[in-house]
């Protein structure tokens, strides 16, 4: 596995950071993805989009393209200290080159 260019607490500092005012006791948790859970996300989102009616290989890909980062990023999870489920959780990609928030 490649070296990351950021790490766990960096990639959470970035996106705490990006929206602002983070509500005190927010659980915050990164995932780093890596080419091969990238891989596997992809491949994910290519089965589901298969049993739910998306036949054509080709938009398929594309539908699979504009969901999943080519490349290495943090996702980013933050949960409020209201919702200990985490029902609400905002989920938010960090690209671990760039250290930009990419949604």
């Amino acid at each position: 596995m490649a070296k990351s260019e950021i790490d766990q607490k960096a990639a959470i500092m970035i996106v705490i950071e990006h929206l602002g005012d983070i509500p005190p006791g927010t659980k915050c948790s990164a995932v780093f993805f890596d080419t091969e859970r990238i891989r596997r996300e992809r491949e994910f989102h290519a089965k589901l989009y298969s049993q739910n009616g998306v036949h054509d290989p080709e938009v398929r890909r594309a539908m699979v393209a504009a969901n999943v980062p080519d490349e290495p990023y943090w996702l980013v999870s933050l949960k409020s200290a209201d919702d200990p489920q985490g029902a609400n959780a905002r989920l938010h990609r960090v690209d671990d080159r760039t250290g930009k928030v990419l949604t």
